[in-house]
């Protein structure tokens, strides 16, 4: 399936399927609507808390979201921080647009 959008072409891949798949579960959707909704790095335990969530299962999740290509990761000493990847994000967005 081609897109093109405002002279630049999108094209749907098993990228973007991956990351629609990701989604579908409902802990991962409010995990990555809270790291949009922050719109900074957020550290796993301030996710957890938040949205009361046990640490091996949001560890879970992020994973997938992570390798989904959604959301990026960064180490500093014993904290993980995550935040949302804008470009996969974007894309995602204009995929729908496009579609509806």
């Amino acid at each position: 399936m081609k897109i093109t959008m405002a002279d630049h072409p999108l094209v749907a891949t098993d990228r973007h399927a991956e990351a629609f798949k990701a989604l579908a579960h409902l802990t991962r959707l409010k995990v990555f609507f809270f790291l949009a909704s922050e719109a900074r790095e957020v550290s796993a335990g301030e996710i957890a808390e938040t949205l009361d969530i046990p640490g091996p299962t949001l560890s879970r999740h992020l994973d997938l979201l992570r390798r989904a290509g959604l959301i990026t990761s960064r180490r500093e000493e014993r904290f993980i921080y995550y935040s949302v990847t804008p470009e996969m994000t974007s894309d995602l967005i204009r995929l729908l647009a496009a579609c509806c």
